[in-house]
């Protein structure tokens, strides 16, 4: 160790300049790197400060509130179109009239036949019959689609046009 000691005393100039230029080349990289730090820092405030001065995990919280909000809302949703369908399906909606001439001495096609069903086929049939003189409605009652009455052709043919409604609407092919 002495040795080394008495070489570097000897060698002092040169020993020097090297450790300068080595003292140098770390003030260098130290300036360098803490520019870099300072960048990323910056970076950073901007990442976790909103243009509102909230931090990040404030604006994830407030995400995380309105998402929960909206969650429930759907939730409330789905639940109300589930009611919805389920009284759709009940709804007389599907609708057939038929007009024509029920007599021959009346003209005008004033007496009509109309079906209104529900999706399940329940419902009624309509028919009002208009003479010279008088004008007579009767109704019967579907289940299923059928009547435990005899239906006129025009009754029938009301049905069919409100099955071929509940088809168009349903985008159904029938063919």
């Amino acid at each position: 160790m002495e040795t080394l000691l008495q070489s570097l005393a000897q060698q002092a100039g040169p020993a020097l300049a090297i450790a300068f230029a080595t003292l140098a080349a770390l003030g260098g990289w130290l300036a360098k790197e803490s520019s870099v730090n300072r960048k990323v820092r910056r970076r950073w405030r901007e990442l976790l400060q909103t243009e509102g001065g909230a931090s990040l995990e404030e604006t994830l919280e407030t995400h995380l509130e309105e998402r929960r909000k909206l969650h429930s809302e759907l939730r409330a949703l789905q639940e109300r179109v589930r009611l919805l369908e389920d009284k759709m399906r009940v709804d007389k909606r599907h609708l057939g009239i038929v007009r024509y001439d029920a007599f021959d001495d009346v003209g005008g096609e004033q007496s009509f036949a109309m079906a209104l069903y529900d999706d399940e086929g329940d419902g009624i049939v309509l028919t009002s019959l208009v003479g010279r003189t008088d004008c007579r409605v009767y109704a019967k009652a579907l289940r299923k689609g059928r009547s435990d009455r005899t239906l006129s052709q025009e009754e029938q043919r009301a049905i069919r046009e409100a099955e071929a409604t509940y088809v168009a609407k349903a985008g159904v092919d029938v063919a």
